[in-house]
Parts: structure tokens; sequence; C-alpha cells
């Protein structure tokens, strides 16, 4: 009976081992989460428009040596205080005035008209409508994804006009457009 094991001085052991198992899961959940929306958002970059250039940093300036003190000192001179002269300005002749571009992105508009299992059955109806003169392209999957769907897209167009019309053009043609924003 004496050499039965005792979990009396264990329990302190088990609770600590336990923490530092649930702690990893939830690092481990949230490092999974947080790669999932970066490859969202890598897909929508590719989708929108290809990949972004890098930057080019600025050129580097010319170094100054260190020891500038003295140099600064000699040529800092009092400025004048004498007013400068305006200059009389004509007055401008009146133009109608320019309606100011706004500087705010369009709104881009597609018509998504299949989500396909396959990249070839995808490519074959891309090749279909630009064969009926639409101008579209494919959103790949995210890489990894458990279901991937290649999913078929028209446009992009500027404006809901344009695009109400290439959605009359896309049912006629026998396709039925969602529309993506």
């Amino acid at each position: 009976m004496e050499d039965q094991t005792t979990w009396k001085g264990h329990s302190f052991t088990l609770l600590v081992f336990t923490g530092i198992v649930v702690l990893c899961s939830i690092f481990f959940i949230l490092g999974m989460l947080v790669g999932r929306a970066q490859g969202q958002k890598a897909a929508a970059i590719v989708a929108e428009g290809g990949v972004p250039k890098p930057e080019v940093p600025p050129p580097l300036k010319e170094e100054k040596p260190d020891l500038t003190f003295f140099e600064s000192v000699e040529k800092e001179r009092q400025p004048t205080l004498e007013r400068p002269k305006r200059e009389s300005v004509p007055p401008l002749l009146e133009s109608a005035p320019k309606p100011a571009e706004s500087a705010a992105p369009t709104k881009v508009i597609n018509y998504q008209i299949a989500a396909l299992r396959k990249a070839s059955d995808a490519d074959k109806l891309l090749d279909s409508a630009k064969r009926k003169g639409f101008r579209g392209f494919i959103l790949a999957p995210v890489p990894g994804d458990g279901s991937p769907l290649y999913r078929v897209q028209i446009g992009p167009f500027s404006n809901m006009i344009e695009a109400e019309q290439a959605k009359k053009k896309l049912e006629s043609a026998g396709y039925q457009p969602i529309l993506k924003k």
C-alpha cells in the first residue's frame, strides 16, 4: 500500500502545465486569424491592380561635416528691418470658374458572372465573355483556402450608367451578373 503514487504534490505542476498549454493555444489561434487576414488583403491587392510597386527611397542628401558650428556663426547676419515694396498687381480677367476635379478615388464597379472550382473552367468562361466583347478578369482564391473558387468578373466600370448598360448586355448574352463594388 505504501507504493501508491500520490498526486498531492503534483497538483501545482499540473496547473502550471495546463496554463501554458492554454496560453500557447490562444497565441496559435490568434496567429492563424492574423495570417488569414493578411492573405485576404494580398488577394485583394492582386485583384485590384496587380502587385504594388515598391517605394523607392529618396536620394540621400549630401552629408555635412559634424563640426560646422563656427562656420554657421560667422555666416549669420542680422536681417534688415526694411519692408519690401509691394508691386501693384493688375486685376485678373474674370473667367468662368473651372469645376474642381475630385481628389477622392472613384468607386470601381465589377459584375461577377461565375465562381468556379477549376481554373481551366474559369479561363474558358472568361475567353467566351471576351469573344462577346466584355472586358474581364479572374479573381484567384486565397492560397491555402479549403474550398478555392475562381471568380470570373466583368469590368471595371467607372460609373453606374456604364455598369447598368453592361449588365443589360450581360443578361442578354445569357449571364446572371452579380454586382461587386
